[in-house]
């Protein structure tokens, strides 16, 4: 009498749907623990991308908000050899070049030149300013000072002055008003509300009162004051003798420099060519943000397939039990894939949420300020990136379904008698 062979399962991923379900219900703690190892994964690149790329952020901050993107102004005269100098009178000549005697350099059709450049793509902001050096007094004591010239409300966001007010104010500066840093201040026994003379280089002279007291705690900054006031102050009349540019992107400063130079007749640096140190620490510290964000995720990816291959090749006898009732190895193969998935959804959308939360508040964690009058700053500077964070989540995704592919393709080949011995 002949004995029926077992049906095998009907086509289709209902069986295989059915079977990974139940493999992972069956698995209890073994298949939480799977699910906590890409939960964790996540985690900790979420984090340390988070925690890195906030860093960097910071750098990039205190190292270019208190600077002009790209400064525009009249070009000095370049000395030339006598020799070169049509007509000179033949003979010997001194080789030395000398450079000229500093002249007056005045931008007098900055409001053309405004125009023209925030036309361009990728300027967010131009701001005219007078900058000159000139002298603070208070009584017969005198210190030598620099003085800015600007448009309160346009100066701020080139330099942020109100980020460093010690007290006082400074968006809303009146003509006959000046701000001074702390350092000026304690030269001069300065007190809010007091009145100090500036006297120019030209030999005019006028009277402020000091309604605001910042510091960077970077030595002597400048002295603060309406674009008008310096106009008059410095002899300039309506012009003013510097453009600082903001863009939208660092980086491509020394692009757009190029391109201002090529439609005003004005030098035009970016602040990548006159501080090169500064880029060659952002660049050093990108690229180090970018390694320790790959190393992160590969490490991770590994720890995600160890845990899971060893979880599958447990499963082996499971896989000779399919082998028996007919299952075909590529139904075996999507069994294990499916669960793959399962454990990587499950781990990747926990380890997101949770790493994303930790991130957060870690974010709102705040430093007492450093300076009267300073609102705090954040304890961790760390950056929510969405980007990074999607990437995390695919990179467990890939890792978890490989891990659970690889070794169930190995057994799936084995003899089910050897499998279940």
């Amino acid at each position: 009498m002949s004995r029926e062979r077992p049906a095998a399962p009907r086509p289709g991923l209902h069986f295989e749907i059915l079977v990974a379900a139940r493999h992972l219900r069956s698995g209890g703690g073994q298949t939480w623990l799977t699910i906590s190892a890409v939960a964790a994964a996540v985690i900790i690149v979420i984090f340390v991308t988070a925690l890195i790329f906030g860093l960097h952020r910071k750098l990039t901050d205190l190292l270019t908000e208190a600077i002009p993107h790209v400064t525009i102004r009249v070009e000095d005269p370049k000395p030339t050899p006598l020799t070169e100098v049509p007509g000179a009178p033949p003979g010997p000549s001194s080789s030395r070049i000398d450079q000229l005697a500093p002249q007056q350099k005045d931008i007098d059709d900055w409001p053309r030149v405004i125009e023209t450049i925030r036309a361009l793509p990728g300027v967010v902001l131009v701001n005219p300013v007078v900058r000159q050096q000139g002298f603070a007094s208070k009584g017969s004591h005198t210190v030598g000072v620099g003085v800015v010239g600007a448009d309160p409300a346009l100066q701020n966001e080139v330099t942020p002055i109100t980020k460093y007010m010690v007290m006082g104010r400074y968006r809303d500066l009146a003509s006959d008003e000046i701000v001074v840093d702390t350092e000026l201040a304690k030269d001069l026994n300065l007190v809010m509300g007091e009145r100090i003379r500036l006297l120019s280089n030209t030999g005019a002279s006028d009277t402020f009162t000091i309604v605001g007291i910042y510091s960077r705690g970077q030595g002597r900054g400048d002295a603060y004051v309406t674009l008008r006031t310096a106009q008059s102050l410095f002899g300039l009349g309506t012009a003013v003798n510097i453009v600082y540019v903001k863009l939208r992107d660092i980086y491509s400063a020394d692009a757009i420099a190029d391109q201002i130079m090529g439609l005003v007749p004005y030098e035009a640096k970016s602040w990548s060519r006159e501080f090169p140190v500064f880029l060659d620490r952002l660049r050093m510290q990108s690229a180090t943000a970018y390694l320790i964000s790959i190393f992160s995720l590969v490490a991770s990816s590994f720890a995600i397939s160890s845990v899971l291959i060893v979880s599958v090749l447990q499963k082996s006898k499971q896989i000779g039990i399919l082998k028996a009732i007919g299952a075909r190895r590529r139904q075996i193969l999507r069994i294990f894939v499916l669960e793959g998935l399962g454990i990587a959804f499950a781990g990747s959308a926990i380890g997101a949420v949770t790493g994303t939360l930790i991130v957060f508040l870690l974010g709102r964690i705040e430093q007492p300020a450093y300076r009267p009058g300073q609102l705090p700053e954040q304890f961790f500077p760390v950056a929510i990136l969405p980007a990074y964070i999607g990437l995390a989540v695919g990179a467990a995704i890939v890792a978890t379904v490989l891990a659970a592919y690889l070794p169930s393709r190995r057994a799936a080949r084995l003899n089910p008698v050897d499998v279940m011995r």
